[in-house]
């Protein structure tokens, strides 16, 4: 690779566009399928250092975790033990905070964290399309319970009025 950091001409070109015009600017301006695909942690951290801004600072402004952050900055959202909704909120905000598109970044992690998702198995074998099917009647239970309460009330109020007879 060069040193200005973008790919030698024709590296990247061949398989998205075989117009000989495209290729020479490609080398000047390269397009986004040139350049290597940065994971959203990656993005996040260079974001956060191009705007000089240090992991305590963002911790500090955001009210994140420094480590959440650290870890979001590793693209290693799985060591943050909350739920997606919890770190699809956090990254949202993070990437505001950077003044990144904030929509494009909660996408990005729906992306990473579904085909995560995918390749995990399944829970102490559970198969999903197995039918639910309740340990026993429900109505007994309830009927117990209901008993319960009110002869509970019952006994209350007799010996209440046991007490105030006898009183």
């Amino acid at each position: 690779m060069p040193s200005n950091g973008w790919p030698p001409l024709g590296s990247c070109f061949g398989t998205y566009c075989s117009d000989f015009r495209h290729q020479r600017l490609a080398y000047f301006w390269p397009t986004a399928e040139c350049l290597p695909m940065q994971t959203l942690g990656e993005r996040l951290q260079e974001a956060r250092q191009r705007l000089g801004v240090t992991l305590r600072e963002a911790a500090e402004f955001t009210k994140i975790r420094t480590d959440y952050l650290q870890s979001m900055e590793a693209n290693q959202f799985e060591s943050i033990p909350l739920a997606d909704v919890y770190k699809r909120g956090f990254v949202k905000l993070y990437a505001k905070y950077l003044r990144l598109d904030e929509e494009k970044a909660g996408a990005d992690f729906n992306t990473h964290h579904s085909a995560k998702a995918a390749r995990r198995p399944l829970e102490a074998g559970v198969e999903e399309d197995a039918a639910f099917e309740p340990a026993g009647p429900a109505s007994a239970v309830t009927v117990n319970r209901d008993m319960l309460v009110y002869g509970s009330l019952a006994i209350g109020v007799i010996a209440i009025l046991i007490w105030a007879f006898f009183r």
